[in-house]
């Protein structure tokens, strides 16, 4: 088979919706913080994406150990605070030294959360 032939094949399954498998599209934001509680500590980063569904947040310190399941995070920005309960999906290290990014699935969210994620900021 050439080189065109195999670039042309398509795959069972090979599809748009394979590649990307988010739900809800992700929105960059700047100026956006969170905080994240546990029952013994809180520990605070930056927001870089969020969508209806979840949120990346980076520069959260690498003491950070996301041992349980959901966790209660305030994610403020635009003047407003949204409660929301998120659980982690992912963990990497950051290229900033002694920190990570996480990605973050939504459980619950508030109304508010919803139309800031699907109707953009006022």
């Amino acid at each position: 088979m050439s080189q065109v032939e195999v670039q042309q094949k398509r795959w069972p399954g090979d599809d748009f919706s394979r590649k990307n498998k988010r739900k809800s599209r992700r929105k960059d934001v700047s100026g956006f913080m969170a905080d994240i509680a546990d029952t013994t500590s809180v520990v605070g980063g930056e927001i870089e994406n969020i969508s209806s569904g979840g949120f990346k947040m980076i520069n959260v310190s690498n003491s950070f150990t996301s041992s349980k399941h959901t966790y209660t995070t305030i994610l403020n920005g635009n003047g407003k605070y949204y409660r929301l309960v998120a659980k982690p999906c992912w963990m990497k290290k950051s290229a900033e030294k002694g920190s990570v990014e996480i990605g973050f699935k939504i459980i619950d969210a508030p109304w508010e959360w919803v139309d800031l994620t699907l109707n953009g900021t006022k």
